[in-house]
């Protein structure tokens, strides 16, 4: 999963499929009560074998918002990918109000894997959309 912003500055899903398939996405606030944490929730028109790009905001033909985008606060968000029937999902990214504000319309932020071969953690990183394509299933293969 990755996120990003288009030219209204409004938040944008990206997800890239390695393998089996994804139905849906949630956004939900990292640190909120149980009552508060779900900021959105969207099903894909069909499922996403390799590629999708939507608005969290009006998300358009090929994905219905099943809530809403609520509105962004301080703290940290989760955007995770699903299945209906829970047999797969896609990695999540974290993020703040904060961070998806400093990107740039293409830009795209997504987790980018756990511990990198000298063992340092890798942060989550900013790349273009082209990048994204090609670089999000290394994580997994």
């Amino acid at each position: 999963m990755g996120v990003g912003v288009d030219a209204a500055g409004r938040p944008v899903g990206y997800l890239r499929v390695c393998k089996d398939r994804i139905d849906g996405a949630t956004l939900y606030r990292s640190q909120a009560a149980e009552h508060e944490r779900e900021r959105g929730m969207w099903s894909a028109a069909k499922p996403v074998t390799s590629f999708a790009r939507w608005s969290l905001a009006e998300p358009g033909p090929s994905w219905t918002a099943k809530s809403p985008l609520g509105r962004l606060t301080t703290g940290e968000y989760t955007l995770y990918g699903w299945t209906n029937d829970n047999s797969s999902s896609a990695g999540d990214v974290v993020f703040t109000r904060a961070k998806l504000e400093r990107l740039r319309p293409g830009e795209v932020l997504y987790w980018a894997g756990d511990v990198s071969k000298d063992g340092n953690r890798y942060p989550n990183v900013v790349v273009s959309e082209t990048e994204f394509r090609r670089e999000a299933c290394k994580m997994v293969e």
